[in-house]
């Protein structure tokens, strides 16, 4: 798969950016990921070096790398590395959590923290960058971190469905993560920290609401 990733990621993305400055766009926005860094836990802060470890994350990364290349003053390059991405109908972790509140009568209850965005926010940040006209590097998030177990009984309450949280099963998932690549992802902590530009203008949901929204 190292072949299609590096095909549609890093070569498609150079063409079309080549072709956009080519024909006189003005800026160029790219949508990067998370993945760059190869991290499944931590904490992200702007002098966090990537060092991806996915055939995604290389791609996307490798990307980036040649079109900041093109960047000057009438081609404008503005890359975002945003977080887990939610909503209606969404995939990944975020239903991974849905189905595990929908077919468990039990849930861990431990303390943790994820950088999350929903659809709706990273869309109005997009467009705060096209108003702004910005280039540079971005990490677009809620203004609020998420912990797994209250985002699981936010979806329990919108869906009807009573569930018990445990603290001894949270216990049990602690000692699982460092070795379980799903338990990572779904109640490992992993933040971006004083990477925020633009005051959280781009937030016109809460955490709260749209997990709701995108669980119902």
């Amino acid at each position: 798969m190292a072949e299609l990733y590096d095909r549609v990621n890093r070569e498609l993305t150079i063409q079309i950016a080549e072709k956009a400055k080519a024909e006189g766009v003005g800026q160029f926005i790219f949508m990067s990921s998370m993945s760059v860094y190869g991290m499944d836990t931590g904490v992200i802060t702007p002098d966090t070096v990537p060092a991806p470890t996915s055939f995604y994350g290389k791609s996307k990364l490798a990307a980036e790398a040649y079109i900041t290349k093109l960047s000057d003053r009438e081609f404008r390059v503005c890359i975002l590395r945003p977080p887990m991405v939610y909503g209606p109908g969404c995939k990944g972790n975020f239903q991974t959590v849905v189905k595990l509140v929908k077919r468990s009568p039990v849930f861990p209850q431990l303390n943790n923290q994820r950088s999350m965005i929903h659809i709706d926010n990273l869309c109005e940040f997009l467009k705060l960058c096209i108003d702004e006209g910005e280039s540079g590097l971005f990490f677009p998030q809620n203004r609020e971190y998420m912990q797994t177990s209250d985002m699981a009984r936010t979806i329990a309450q919108t869906l009807g469905k009573r569930v018990w949280f445990s603290r001894l099963a949270g216990l049990a998932v602690r000692l699982t993560i460092p070795f379980l690549s799903l338990t990572k992802k779904a109640f490992g902590s992993l933040i971006y920290r004083d990477t925020e530009r633009h005051d959280y203008r781009y937030c016109i949901r809460d955490s709260a609401d749209s997990v709701a929204d995108s669980a119902s």
